[in-house]
């Protein structure tokens, strides 16, 4: 009997089994079938649609009675009525091959805007990345699409937006085919999916957010898409190493776009402020509120006129400390929105900066026109704005930039008046005026005037990139009198495996840009700078190397050898990890005829000095959740050594969480003095409930004023073009007793905006 009921219970334990297995079975057939028929099936690619290496591909969009649901799922029927573009060939690591896994895309426009919809298939969709959820996050490491469009057919200007696997938006506008401006939020939408096949991203433009001609039917249009994981880039039209996703003279045509109307063309954004100031020093306090109102208004297609009454910087972002161990001063980007809008139309000269590759603000030695004069004090104070105008845009051949600002002063409104006119040449060229009358933080009079020359080619010796750059300036201040010159010319060449570039520059003794920026004067600067880049298809390790050789010679007036640097670049890794690894030695002289003075108080005196240097970098993790840039630099210090280390680190746990840290030391050992000890750090903690409402706290640090500032911001962009913002400024001082507050202040600003 017992033999019986085991028998009988194995025999339903079988069955169960087999029932088990069976449902199981069942459930996988439904389930693949279901996910079977998620992954959309490939489309036929009409040969005029297939990616370029070379030549212009053509994409036609559809006119629609309604307009998609934007939520990134791409399943709505107006979709099917496109036909679709793609097959991208790569642009890095490898030149004119097919893109690793397969993109396509449709475009759809109505009355209100123009519909983008991207389908990016990945083999590996468990290893997308997504690191960034917040606006206009640094993405060019991660799974992301970017769209340029030329809405004029220019090849010159033109708008870009960025979409990642997050749904986090980033966009920009280009000017003259190389100046881009991140700083440009536009009014639009973008949503983001995951699925098994991949990923996709659906993209609504309103009309009313970019300017266009409407009697062309006709736009510059190019698709750069990047995998995070392997750094694989494509691009749509003009796929070659060389070509950046920016470079509007490279787009394909997006055609059929007939009938487009952008209404009145005016926008009107009103907005009020409420500030708490604490000086807890002075036992003081006030309660602040105040209101103003921006109105945008396009006085034709491609002409915009912006006006800005009370105008209030309250939600900038705060300034990054920096140390300076140079006789010369520090250099701090703008960060205002009013003035960064539409700002590289005032670009002068070919670029502040030389050197393509860098981004060190260290190597912008003069800038005509630098808006960061208006409205803020040579200390940093604020100095308030009571108007401000700005006509921007592009007449037939000439592109326009107008600026006029009233500002508070000791004896009345102070006025300062920016011109820029170019006339665009030859295909990629321009020629240019530049103007700026008056002082922001004088009542003497002072002015700048100026001419330039802009030459560039991307299809110079079988595909190289050639630029040419000339300028001259005179400046006119009331205390000096005369004109005092200031010239540059520069050039560039460069491809897939070299970077050539030389440079020359002269600023007279006394050149004073009231609004602009001039690190050294009575110079003349000469500049060589030569990169070679190997690829190394048989390393499975690694992408590429890099050696160079960088030489900057510094002298005065009288042609005598102020300083010299020579850097050589021994060997620059990239490897196929994405990982980034450097070795670089520097040879350097100076020659000052005065003692001076840097940051921690130590004096070095006039003399002649030499010393070399070692430097290794390396930047680890730059497409992981944990990122690393350590950096070791040691050498010499005029008559001291001088060991330098810097780590700045990323940590993100999930995507809605952010964690940085960066800290500097530098430790010099003098000769005569006692010695330096310089600490400057920061953290900062990063937390996206969505990718538009943001909460951020950055908190800083430096040994130089013995303080700590801590900047909190709450910022939503509760619909687009509308924003929210809740700051938080805190200063305290470092005593012996710990940190002591000393200020606080609370700023609460809300926008509207209303289109018309």
């Amino acid at each position: 009997m017992g033999r019986i009921f085991i028998t009988k219970t194995r025999f339903l334990r079988a069955q169960s089994r087999c029932f088990c297995r069976a449902l199981a079975l069942a459930f996988g057939v439904v389930l693949g079938q279901a996910l079977a028929d998620d992954i959309p099936k490939p489309s036929a690619i009409t040969p005029e649609s297939r990616g370029t290496f070379r030549g212009r591909p053509t994409v036609k969009a559809v006119r629609v009675d309604q307009a998609p649901d934007i939520d990134g799922h791409l399943i709505d029927e107006p979709w099917h009525l496109a036909k679709p573009a793609g097959e991208f060939l790569q642009k890095e690591p490898k030149e004119n091959v097919p893109h690793s896994q397969r993109t396509e895309f449709r475009v759809l426009f109505d009355d209100d805007g123009l519909y983008i919809g991207v389908w990016c298939f990945d083999t590996e969709a468990d290893r997308l990345v997504a690191l960034n959820m917040e606006r206009d996050g640094h993405m060019r490491f991660e799974d992301v699409v970017m769209i340029t469009l030329d809405t004029f057919l220019d090849r010159r200007n033109g708008y870009q937006f960025s979409v990642n696997t997050n749904g986090a938006r980033g966009d920009a506008t280009i000017s003259n085919n190389t100046s881009v401006s991140p700083e440009w939020d536009g009014a639009w939408m973008a949503k983001s999916r995951r699925h098994v096949w991949g990923w996709s991203t659906e993209i609504a433009i309103p009309f009313k957010t970019i300017s266009f001609d409407e009697t062309i039917s006709t736009w510059g249009f190019n698709i750069y898409r990047n995998i995070g994981r392997s750094n694989e880039s494509a691009l749509w039209a003009n796929s070659r190493a060389s070509i950046r996703g920016h470079h509007v003279s490279e787009c394909g045509d997006l055609t059929g776009l007939q009938g487009l109307r952008q209404g009145l063309g005016l926008d009107i954004t009103p907005y009020a402020t409420g500030k708490y100031r604490r000086d807890y020093d002075a036992k003081d306090s006030d309660l602040l509120g105040d209101f103003g109102f921006d109105i945008r208004y396009r006085l034709t297609p491609s002409l915009t006129a912006l006006a800005s009454v009370n105008t209030d910087f309250a939600e900038t972002e705060i300034d990054r400390r920096q140390v300076n161990l140079t006789r010369y001063p520090l250099f701090f980007p703008e960060k205002r929105q009013f003035f960064l809008e539409d700002s590289g139309i005032f670009g002068f000269g070919g670029g502040e900066s030389s050197r393509r590759r860098s981004r060190d603000s260290s190597d912008t030695l003069l800038m005509p026109f630098f808006s960061r004069r208006i409205g803020l004090s040579s200390k940093g104070q604020i100095v308030p704005i009571q108007f401000a105008g700005k006509l921007t845009g592009r007449i037939k051949d000439y592109n326009i930039g107008l600026l006029d600002v009233v500002l508070d002063g000791e004896d009345g409104p102070r006025n300062a008046f920016v011109g820029r006119v170019s006339r665009n040449v030859f295909e990629q060229s321009s020629f240019g005026f530049l103007t700026t009358v008056g002082d922001p933080n004088s009542d003497e009079m002072n002015s700048v005037t100026g001419v330039d020359f802009q030459y560039r080619n991307s299809n110079f010796l079988d595909g190289r990139t050639f630029e040419a750059n000339l300028f001259a300036l005179g400046s006119y201040s009331e205390d000096l009198g005369g004109l005092e010159p200031a010239w540059g010319a520069s050039t560039k060449l460069y491809d897939r495996n070299i970077d050539l570039s030389a440079s020359a520059m002269e600023i007279g003794d006394h050149f004073n840009p009231a609004m602009g920026f001039v690190r050294r004067r009575g110079t003349r600067r000469y500049m060589v700078e030569a990169d070679f880049t190997t690829y190394h298809d048989n390393i499975s390790w690694l992408r590429n190397s890099r050696h160079g050789y960088e030489a900057e010679l510094y002298t005065d007036l009288g042609n005598d050898v102020v300083n010299t640097k020579q850097s050589f670049d021994l060997v620059s890794l990239y490897l196929e990890s994405q990982d980034y690894i450097s070795l670089k030695v520097s040879h350097l002289t100076d020659r000052p005829d005065e003692d001076f003075e840097i940051s921690d108080g130590s004096i070095i005196p006039a003399g002649d000095y030499e010393w070399w240097d070692v430097r290794l970098l390396a930047y680890l993790g730059m497409n992981r959740l944990l990122f690393l840039r350590p950096m070791y630099r040691v050498g010499g210090f005029y008559d001291g050594t001088r060991q330098q280390i810097e780590l700045e680190t990323r940590y993100i746990p999930w995507p809605k969480l952010r964690l940085s840290l960066a800290y500097s030391l530098n430790l010099i050992d003098w000769d005569q003095f006692e010695d330096s000890s310089i600490h400057v750090m920061s953290g900062m903690v990063q937390y996206s409930f969505t990718p538009d409402l943001v909460l951020s706290s950055l908190l800083q640090y430096d040994d130089i004023s013995n303080s700590m500032g801590v900047n909190s911001r709450l910022q939503w962009e509760y619909k687009p073009g509308a924003k929210m913002f809740f700051v938080v400024n805190q200063g305290y001082v470092d005593e012996m007793t710990g940190f002591i507050i000393k200020d606080l202040e609370l700023v609460a600003k809300i926008g509207a905006l209303f289109r018309f």
